[in-house]
Order: C-alpha cells, then sequence, then structure tokens
C-alpha cells in the first residue's frame, strides 16, 4: 500500500538523491565517451548497456515526484523566481568564477547565454522544468475536478499518444517530443505522478518489476546494437525503445517510484543523508551540467582510460559520488550565501508586488462569475 500524503514523504526524498546517482552515471557513460566506444561481444558492452538501461527512469522519476507532490499545493510565485535565480546563479557565476581562474576565456556573448540559461536551452531539462511548474496551476485546476475514471482515461491519452504511439510511430517524431527531452513529456509524468497520489496502485514487487523492465529495455539497445554493425541501418533507430517516452522506461519509472514512495524508512543515518543532501540534488544537476564545467570535467575524468581495465566500476563509483557530495556542497554554499544575502525575502517581496498588479489588472480586465469587467 501507497502511504498516505504528508508534509514529507522520505521515500521520495531519497528517490530525488538515487535519480542524481543516476544522472551521474548516465553522463560518466556518455559524457565519458564509454557507451560510444564499446563494442558488442565485450563483457562491459553488456555490462554497462544494462547499469545504462536501469539509469534511464532517471528524468521521470523526478516528474513523477513533481506531480505527486505539487499537484496537491498552490503555485507560488516566488518558489518559480527562487529556482530561476538559483539556475541563473549557477550558470551565470560558474562561467564568471572559470573566467577569473583562466579557464575559460571570457566573452559577452558567453556571458549573456550563460547568464540567461532557461531561454538559452543551456539546461534542457532545467528549462522544461521551469515551464512544468509555471503551467502546473493549469494542471492542478484540471486534477482537482476530474473524478478516478476521467483522470484515467485522461492518462490513457496522454500515454497514447507520447508513449505508445509514439513507440510505434518512431521514424517520425510527429509531437516534437524529442524523444522525452520536452516539458510536454514531464507534463505527462506530472499527471501519472499525481494519479498515483490519489488512487495509489495495488501491485506487488515494484522493485522486481522496475529491473524486469529495465532488462527488457537494455535488451532492445543491446540487440539493435549488435544488428546496427551487422547491417549498418540508420543508427536512430538504436534508441527505439530506450528513450525517456518509450514504453519499457516510462513503465520502469513508475515502478521505482512506488517503490520508493513506499519505504518505511527508520534509520536515523539514511534520514540524515536525506535531510542534508536531497534538498541539494536539483544543484547537483545544475553544477555538473554547467556547459562550461561539463566541458573542463569529463577530459579531466577521462573515464575511457579504464574501458578495458576490471577498474571501470570502481571508478565510476568513485566519480558519481565525488561530484555528487562536491557539487552538492557548493550548492549548500550557494544556498547559505544567498540566506545570508537574504535573497529568498527579497524574492518574496518582489514576488509579492508582481502578483498584486497582475491581480489588479485580472480583477480590471476579467471579471469573476456574475461581475462586472
Amino acid at each position: 500500500m501507497f502511504q498516505k500524503p504528508q508534509s514529507r514523504v522520505p521515500g521520495a526524498d531519497l528517490l530525488r538523491i538515487v535519480t542524481m546517482l543516476m544522472i551521474l552515471t548516465s553522463h560518466f557513460f556518455v559524457h565519458g565517451g564509454v557507451l560510444g566506444r564499446l563494442k558488442p561481444g565485450t563483457t562491459y558492452f553488456y555490462v554497462c548497456w544494462i547499469i545504462e538501461a536501469c539509469c534511464y527512469v532517471m528524468v521521470n522519476c523526478y516528474a513523477l515526484i513533481t506531480g505527486y507532490f505539487q499537484s496537491r499545493t498552490d503555485f507560488k510565485l516566488k518558489k518559480l523566481l527562487l529556482l530561476w535565480g538559483q539556475i541563473v546563479f549557477l550558470s551565470g557565476g560558474l562561467y564568471l568564477i572559470l573566467c577569473i581562474a583562466g579557464r575559460v576565456e571570457f566573452g559577452w556573448i558567453a556571458f549573456l547565454n550563460a547568464a540567461f540559461p532557461i531561454t538559452q536551452k543551456r539546461y534542457w531539462f532545467a528549462t522544461a522544468y521551469v515551464i512544468l511548474y509555471a503551467i502546473s496551476p493549469l494542471f492542478n485546476f484540471a486534477i482537482r475536478r476530474m473524478n478516478r475514471r476521467q483522470h484515467a482515461v485522461c492518462l490513457a491519452v496522454l500515454c497514447g499518444v507520447f508513449v505508445v504511439f509514439r513507440n510505434f510511430s518512431y521514424w517520425i517524431d510527429f509531437a516534437a517530443l524529442g524523444g522525452g527531452y520536452s516539458w510536454a513529456s514531464l507534463s505527462v509524468l506530472y499527471m501519472i505522478g499525481a494519479y498515483l497520489r490519489l488512487y495509489p496502485p495495488k501491485f506487488r514487487f515494484p522493485l522486481l518489476w522496475y529491473f524486469g523492465l529495465s532488462l527488457i529495455t537494455a535488451a532492445s539497445r543491446i540487440i539493435l546494437t549488435t544488428l546496427y554493425y551487422e547491417y549498418r541501418f540508420d543508427s536512430s533507430f538504436l534508441k527505439m525503445f530506450m528513450q525517456y517516452n518509450s514504453i519499457p522506461v516510462v513503465a520502469a519509472s513508475v515502478c521505482l517510484f512506488v517503490f520508493f514512495v513506499n519505504l518505511d524508512i527508520k534509520n536515523h543515518v539514511v534520514l540524515w543523508i536525506i535531510k542534508v543532501f536531497s534538498p541539494a540534488a536539483f544543484g547537483v544537476y545544475l553544477i555538473h551540467e554547467q556547459i562550461e564545467v561539463k566541458e573542463l570535467i569529463w577530459p579531466i575524468i577521462n573515464p575511457t582510460q579504464y574501458m578495458k581495465s576490471p577498474m571501470l566500476l570502481p571508478y565510476l563509483l568513485l566519480v558519481i559520488f565525488a561530484l555528487f557530495v562536491i557539487c552538492a556542497l557548493l550548492d549548500k554554499l550557494r544556498h547559505l550565501l544567498s540566506v545570508l544575502l537574504h535573497v529568498p525575502q527579497g524574492i518574496g517581496f518582489v514576488s509579492d508586488k508582481i502578483s498584486a498588479v497582475f491581480r489588479k489588472i485580472f480583477d480590471k480586465l476579467v471579471p469573476d462569475e456574475g461581475g462586472n469587467p
């Protein structure tokens, strides 16, 4: 059974940490150049693709968490502005720090791109996430007025169009979803997360289902890659069943999410780790994926140096945990600095003023029921 919704769900907060470790693992393989150099038939070819497939639920789980919690809370402009500010500060601030350190040559165009990361799509997920949060009141309005049957029909249509039919028409991205790299795909997962909160599913062994579905995802990529080396067809088909919005990945994401939300965590050490590191998980993403930082660190880490060594997987564990802790501490430092400078209070004041202005505009232009313009 699901836990009843509460202010904090330790399992969900733990999942934030786990998904960020998954993201770091995937980036180790992708940005580090490991997966692109693996050849079929080798041990690491199978091992690395299985690990990558197990990690591929990472983005989906984050969106499910958002839908689970945000669907029952009111939209806050202050939260949106704080989120925007965090992204801008880390993107632009890290660029300036690297320039001062002499690791990057300063340029006004590059600086402006770094200072406006959301509109410049420097982080695809951050851009999609901001859009998702900004339009979440529309989803919540619909969710609170739908009964269970209507919500289920809504999910059937959304998943049918954006997941199932997308898999069976893979050769043309008719909905411009970009393999799930879009706010539209996150929106579908948001609605699923809301449904899971309102109507807890009753199925056993969700973790086992997650691993089984992930193995199916891995098998699809392994088989297609093996066939690709034999027949050299369009390489885009290699991702046919291994994208964020593919059927097995979405299903595996739901199963892993169900498992974590149901966790009854009592261990005080684990609860302390969750309390300390879960709020910094998004900052870990923003720091290590900042473009100039990314281009700097992965050649230094250089995972391919261990591709033919039994040290590859131990090196993977060392790298992802080191990156997570370092980036989390840096984000903690950013948060402490913002508190010392009273940034949250300032943004709260600004958001209140903006809200008041827009409320007056709408009161004049848009009448309420039975009111006058």
